[in-house]
């Protein structure tokens, strides 16, 4: 059986009369269209049938023509010219488009966008399945966000939880009560406070979110914060979402055309998501807000994204990534962004390699971990923002004229868990227009003297302010011109804090200036608003530098004499650092094994060290100064250089060296030293 043949859409939709009756007569088999807008613009001729489907004339797979409707059931690789996408850059292909992925939606069908083809849309759209991108979209915004989600197909169902177990809905909890067959991920949405802010007017605080994978009503993942569910009417909604079958998103580039979204360009907010080779480029200015933004999602994996021109002040973002679970970003180019990547709410997130220009920023986030990251800075900056809990960064390279390389953000500062750098490399040049404030550190506070007037915001905070379980800095490599480094700065906190409980850092490699001044860890030990405990550091292997003024720790004390959470400080084969600087007041134990050291210096004149642990053991002291020190002990210790004593009675000195085993020291203790010791 024949059929009607026609050349374009616009001659199928203008039927004759006799055309029509002899498709409804069973005449004809249908119309043969053999182009869209011209004979041959789609990739092949196909078949309309006569339907009495309930659908409406979409442009493309039901067209309305003299009373009748036609149909074409499109298979896999959907092409958009069969829908009239001209994709030639000028022309409007919104209605097109729109109609094209909305078919694709709701049959499952993989779409496909031509090489060279440029798409211009001006309205938001959602694609819900795989597809390939071989041209680009240009989104256009002329009155709203032109923001293309890529969406879930489900609903998520809110569930009732009033027979939960509210007390077991705390940090680390796997089993609230929570009844389910099968797979599915839960979306925790709480009103009560995560983490203070400062004083934006829009962000003073975050509440607490987080998204959880669950089988069978058990969690896989432990819920990351605890809930007040019940208490002070504070709500706490979760939502169930439905696992969804696993999509696959090739190639997806997009430039900016009108003016700049409000919001993001691109949206994920389904789980099962891979995104490969996605191109984000502002072409307007490098004013944009937000290229990519991931939210409320699990399972996300986006691969090799480019992402250009996202540098808005205080809101230029690549990706941003938002209450989410198990992201992974693999081998991102993220550049001109006033940072690369943000964060908040997120659990379990990934960065493996990857050019990451001015930052990764993220303002709350459990279990985070960077691989070979390459942050490149602009003057001044923190390469990496963090507050949340348990941070690994491993091989992370910084360059450019970073001011910080790790920082804790003083506008939310809590950071808990363990936090790993694992072979930094800081590369820190022309880090200040001011001549006299040139220096960088390794880790500390975003300001890095911390905060310390007593009308700053952060006493209205109502969230602790907190510092890691553990930090352990591994084989640093600093590379600067800096006038003063610090691998550890702790500055002050006008209010009250849980101090850092593990300090450790290893081997160093510091290339700076000779004149540079390199502190390895600076404490400023408050025992008032410290809580707690102190903090035990631990330093071991060489400091490898040209510069001549090294520290290995500077224990600063505020003129407090309670002696409460003092620091324990154990170097153990240390080389290359000049001296090490305490007080009885800040300090517990310092136990010194191996290495070599110049000066020792106290700090605060009028603490006592009676009540410290204080041992020297295998240590070769290479000449110096010593200020007064009482209650030490000097073991198997050699003395190869000349000292200058700060105090007039070298005797009491040597007469608290609690073993004769001691040698090469000064001829002014040797001679006057007193039995047993002589």
């Amino acid at each position: 059986m024949s059929c009607i043949v026609k050349n374009t859409m616009a001659e199928m939709r203008n039927l004759s009369a006799a055309e029509i009756a002899d498709l409804q007569n069973g005449l004809y088999q249908g119309v043969c269209l053999l182009g869209y807008y011209v004979k041959r613009d789609t990739p092949g001729p196909i078949i309309y049938h006569l339907s009495a489907t309930a659908n409406a004339d979409d442009g493309g797979s039901v067209i309305v023509t003299g009373g009748i409707k036609l149909e074409h059931n499109f298979a896999h690789d959907l092409d958009v010219r069969y829908f009239g996408v001209k994709g030639n850059g000028t022309y409007d292909d919104t209605p097109f488009i729109l109609s094209y992925f909305n078919y694709a939606n709701q049959n499952n069908l993989f779409w496909v966008i031509p090489g060279g083809f440029k798409v211009v849309v001006k309205s938001p759209f959602d694609i819900k399945n795989s597809g390939r991108c071989d041209g680009k979209f240009i989104l256009t915004k002329e009155t709203s966000d032109v923001t293309i989600t890529v969406a879930r197909k489900n609903e998520g169902e809110v569930l009732d939880i009033s027979s939960w177990n509210k007390s077991k809905m705390t940090r680390g909890s796997l089993d609230v009560g929570f009844i389910n067959l099968g797979l599915a991920n839960l979306h925790f949405y709480s009103d009560e406070v995560l983490v203070d802010r400062d004083s934006t007017p829009s962000e003073t605080f975050y509440n607490k979110r987080e998204f959880i994978r669950t089988i069978e009503g058990k969690f896989t993942t432990p819920l990351v914060c605890s809930y007040k569910q019940g208490e002070n009417d504070i709500p706490l909604k979760v939502t169930k979402f439905v696992l969804e079958d696993a999509i696959y998103i090739e190639g997806l580039s997009i430039e900016t055309a009108g003016t700049q979204n409000k919001a993001s360009y691109v949206l994920i907010t389904r789980d099962n998501v891979t995104l490969n080779n996605v191109r984000i480029i502002n072409t307007i200015n490098n004013e944009g807000v937000l290229a990519l933004e991931l939210h409320t999602c699990a399972d996300v994996i986006v691969n090799n994204p480019f992402i250009k021109g996202f540098r808005k002040s205080d809101s230029g973002y690549g990706i941003a990534n938002f209450e989410s679970i198990g992201v992974v970003i693999n081998d991102g180019n993220v550049i001109d962004c006033r940072h690369g990547y943000t964060g908040r709410n997120s659990v379990d997130v990934t960065i493996n390699r990857g050019v990451w220009e001015e930052g990764i920023d993220d303002h709350w986030t459990d279990r985070f971990t960077a691989n070979e990251t390459i942050v490149k800075t602009g003057r001044g900056l923190a390469a990496f923002q963090f507050a949340g809990n348990d941070i690994t960064l491993n091989s992370p390279i910084v360059n450019g004229s970073a001011r910080i390389f790790f920082g804790i953000r003083l506008d939310t500062p809590s950071l808990g868990g363990v936090v790993h750098i694992n072979n930094p490399v800081f590369t820190a040049n022309d880090v200040s227009e001011d001549p006299a404030d040139r220096n960088i550190y390794l880790f500390s506070y975003t300001t890095p003297n911390g905060n310390t007037l007593a009308s700053d915001l952060l006493l209205e905070y109502k969230v602790g302010a907190t510092l890691p379980e553990s930090l352990n800095i591994i084989n640093p490599i600093i590379n600067t011109d800096a006038d003063k480094v610090f691998g550890f700065y702790l500055g002050v906190l006008n209010r009250e804090y849980i101090n850092l409980k593990n300090l450790k850092i290893t081997d160093t490699t510091l290339n700076a200036k000779p004149t540079t001044i390199f502190g390895a860890v600076q404490i400023v030990k408050d025992s008032v608003k410290q809580l707690e405990h102190g903090t035990t550091i631990e330093i071991s292997g060489r400091l490898t530098t040209n510069a001549i003024n090294t520290t290995s720790v500077y224990l600063n004390s505020v003129d407090h004499l309670d002696y409460d959470n003092r620091a324990k400080i154990y170097l153990t084969d240390c080389f290359g650092y000049r001296r090490i600087v305490f007080s009885g007041a800040s300090l517990e134990t310092l136990i010194m094994d191996g290495g070599s050291v110049n000066d020792f210096n106290t700090d605060y004149t009028y603490a006592s060290y009676s009540n410290c642990n204080i041992q020297f053991k295998n240590v070769e002291w290479k000449g110096g100064t010593i200020d007064p020190i009482t209650h030490a002990l000097f073991q198997n210790c050699v003395f190869t250089g000349n000292y200058v004593f700060s105090f007039s009675d070298s005797v009491s000195w040597a007469n608290n060296v609690k073993y004769s085993t001691v040698t090469g020291l000064p001829l002014n203790i040797v001679n006057n030293m007193k039995p047993p010791f002589a």
